[in-house]
């Protein structure tokens, strides 16, 4: 008797220690299953309501000011966690103890776990009209536009997930536009893969030759990208309830597109799940995926990006056919009208340069011809955030 009693407060003991487990639907939406207490099963599931509220929006949080508003604020902003859900709450285990408990200073006799499908959108507003968190249009501002190009990465995808990767740029595309960022669409992507002329220009720059990056990370300059997000996605056979399931993971890697430095790397993942057929499982299970892991890179890339940016936006410059004395010239007129400047690698008659600029690309494309004579060929060739000069020939 004294063993079972034992046992069951210690498996009581060990419940009121898991986490809040958050599984997200869509870019709006998240399943939340928390624990709950109170001396009656409203006030247990009303306490785990807010207890999943809670843990919604600390997850959401990723600057100290923010956190530290949320704090001071607590009270007021979770007074409204029934605004909050979806659906009423499935219950999914209850224990009622003979004697009142105490648990942070709260007394209690029902305990219960119970899932909730809560409204992150309509959290997320709330806290911007309260000031704790700025508003996703504020902080694009902010944030001058950092734009995006993902690309699902064929060689080292399952190749059930890489025959649905127009669901996953669709997807990926969905939750950016939710947070006002600009993206690189897939059909840019491939017109930019077929472009024959584009991966001369940057072989002849040696820049697909050494196998240090990927070409597509290289391609990606010639584009209005800040940073590049390379897919790899997985499927496996698994079981659920004695049924054959599929799951599917997801491993997003964020780059700097000019500097080619990993910022932020993040693996997603689904539920096993048996819908009516594979592709509908696995289509579901790519979207749950996409949703787990974008939330964290873009949490990374945002407090990234103010450092990034901070003496101005960086830029890609290619010279073609200039001697190593005009070469040394250039160098030295932007090391003076720039804040930081990074020599690249020099191929044959090709240098290039990444420089940081507090403007924007039209001026710094007027101003170097206005800074220095450069014999010019032909007008410099403007490709997303490359600009390429070409010397006539002497």
């Amino acid at each position: 008797m004294k063993k079972t009693m034992l046992l069951t407060t210690l498996l009581l003991f060990a419940s009121v220690f898991v986490a809040a487990q958050i599984t997200p639907i869509d870019e709006k939406t998240v399943s939340v299953r928390s624990i709950g207490r109170g001396m009656k099963t409203e006030d247990a599931k009303t306490d785990a309501l807010v207890s999943a509220v809670d843990t919604i929006i600390l997850n959401m949080l990723t600057m100290p000011e923010e956190q530290m508003k949320y704090q001071a604020n607590k009270e007021a902003v979770l007074a409204n966690a029934m605004n909050y859900q979806l659906s009423g709450g499935t219950i999914n285990g209850k224990t009622t103890a003979k004697r009142t408990q105490e648990f942070n200073g709260k007394k209690y006799k029902v305990t219960m776990t119970v899932t909730f499908t809560l409204n992150t959108e309509q959290i997320r507003k709330d806290l911007e009209m309260m000031g704790i968190i700025a508003s996703s249009k504020d902080l694009r501002k902010q944030l001058d536009n950092f734009s995006m190009m993902p690309y699902v990465d064929e060689k080292a995808s399952d190749p059930d997930f890489y025959r649905r990767k127009d669901m996953a740029y669709a997807k990926i595309g969905s939750f950016l536009q939710n947070q006002h960022i600009p993206f690189i669409g897939e059909q840019e992507i491939k017109d930019i893969e077929a472009n024959e002329e584009l991966i001369n220009l940057e072989k002849s720059a040696g820049a697909l030759e050494t196998g240090e990056e990927d070409m597509m990370l290289t391609l990606a300059r010639n584009t209005n990208a800040d940073f590049y997000i390379k897919v790899v996605g997985d499927v496996e056979e698994a079981f659920s309830q004695g049924m054959k399931a599929f799951k599917v993971s997801i491993s997003i890697s964020a780059y700097t597109v000019m500097t080619g430095e990993n910022i932020a790397s993040q693996t997603g993942y689904s539920r096993p799940l048996t819908l009516s057929s594979k592709d509908a499982s696995i289509s579901a299970g790519m979207e749950e995926a996409i949703n787990s892991a974008m939330g964290d890179i873009m949490n990374k890339l945002r407090l990234f990006w103010k450092d990034y940016v901070a003496d101005g936006r960086p830029y890609k410059l290619v010279f073609y056919d200039y001697s190593f004395g005009e070469v040394g010239s250039i160098r030295r007129v932007l090391q003076n009208m720039t804040n930081q400047i990074k020599l690249g690698t020099r191929a044959g008659n090709v240098t290039s340069f990444t420089v940081w600029y507090d403007g924007q690309l039209d001026d710094l494309l007027f101003e170097i011809p206005g800074r220095i004579e450069l014999s010019l060929k032909e007008d410099p060739i403007v490709l997303g955030n490359t600009i390429r000069f070409f010397r006539e020939a002497q």
